[in-house]
């Protein structure tokens, strides 16, 4: 079953998500993420790139609770190394990547929406890093990398404090570049890549790679496997079984 349609339309890709209720990342989504983007890498008709949500309201609500959560350990570190290596070939892609942010993204699903080079965001959309809430403690580049993307002071309130942000703040923050009401998010930021796509390519490639304060290096085997340390911790469990707990309470039918 395909969770991942993409459309090339006037030299901009569109991938968009649509898997369930809320676009949870599982293995299998997480691979279709990863060939598509290597599809619309090597298509050399592609000029950029538009990450977008077929569901209504929510763009990608993070790990699959019912799948992920239930990997032992080598399942999990074999599934958090492909989803590592995703967000690195995003924020690596030396083509325009623009995120249209018509709903909410959580956890995994906000980190995948910072990869992007741009983010344009519903109104009424919220975004959250909420890692330090689970106990889990992300690699080190990756925290460096995503506090690249606002102001130092929101970027410490969404790692440190796990703030729910809302597309205001997002905008004063530096996070997203425009916040539109949902029903203008995707055509806009199609426009938005289009124009990035017109620009020279190499130049536009090698000042993307300039910026990255990693100049586009992988995450360490170490760094990652010290995440699923803090993953398979007994504070991280148990924090995960308490989501877990709410979830199910929430999608429990009305007696």
């Amino acid at each position: 079953m395909s969770f991942l349609r993409v459309n090339v339309e006037d030299h901009v890709a569109c991938l968009e998500l649509g898997r369930g209720k809320a676009n949870a990342l599982n293995g299998e989504l997480v691979l279709e993420f990863q060939r598509a983007l290597e599809q619309v890498a090597d298509d050399t008709d592609v000029r950029a790139v538009v990450l977008a949500s077929a569901l209504p309201r929510v763009f990608c609500a993070g790990f699959d609770a019912a799948e992920v959560f239930a990997y032992e350990r080598p399942a999990m570190l074999a599934f958090f190394t492909r989803f590592v290596r995703l967000f690195e070939r995003l924020r690596s892609l030396p083509k325009p990547v623009v995120c249209a942010l018509e709903g909410h993204a959580f956890a995994g699903g906000a980190i995948l929406a910072l990869a992007a080079d741009f983010r344009l965001m519903a109104d009424g959309a919220t975004l959250s890093v909420n890692e330090v809430d689970l106990a889990v403690c992300l690699p080190a580049a990756m925290i460096h990398a995503l506090a690249a993307t606002a102001s130092p002071e929101l970027a410490r309130s969404m790692l440190l404090g796990a703030e729910v942000v809302s597309a205001p703040r997002a905008l004063a923050g530096g996070l997203v570049s425009r916040v539109l009401p949902a029903s203008e998010v995707r055509a806009a930021s199609v426009l938005c890549a289009r124009s990035l796509g017109e620009k020279p390519a190499l130049a536009f490639a090698v000042h993307k790679r300039a910026l990255d304060p990693f100049g586009g290096k992988a995450l360490p085997d170490a760094e990652i496997a010290a995440t699923i340390d803090s993953w398979f911790g007994a504070e991280a469990m148990l924090r995960r079984q308490a989501l877990q707990q709410r979830l199910a309470t929430k999608t429990k039918p009305d007696a």
